[in-house]
């Protein structure tokens, strides 16, 4: 079974913490979906187009990563991508 995680957030913006945790989760991990959380009743401060193109642009040259969005619960659309995983965070010890 492939090994694919979820990484949820509004990514508004992204951040260089969430990239570092793009990277070494593609040491674990065949697959990271980065998963943008839609939310009507939140104003962002990027629209989801832009933030989707910026994050597709960083991982243009990785085939690894995938940028989609979602609205609802989280784990249903893990169920919906066959994600493995959920990724929050990594800490090197």
């Amino acid at each position: 079974m492939e090994k694919i995680a979820l990484f949820p957030g509004s990514f508004d913006p992204i951040t260089n913490g969430h990239l570092d945790i793009v990277q070494k989760g593609l040491g674990i991990f065949e697959k990271i979906i980065i998963g943008i959380g839609r939310n009507s009743s939140k104003k962002s401060l990027f629209s989801l187009e832009d933030r989707m193109h910026w994050i597709n642009q960083v991982f243009k040259d990785n085939d690894r990563v995938e940028v989609r969005s979602y609205e609802g619960l989280t784990v249903k659309f893990c169920k919906e991508i066959k994600a493995t995983h959920i990724l929050r965070g990594l800490v090197q010890v």
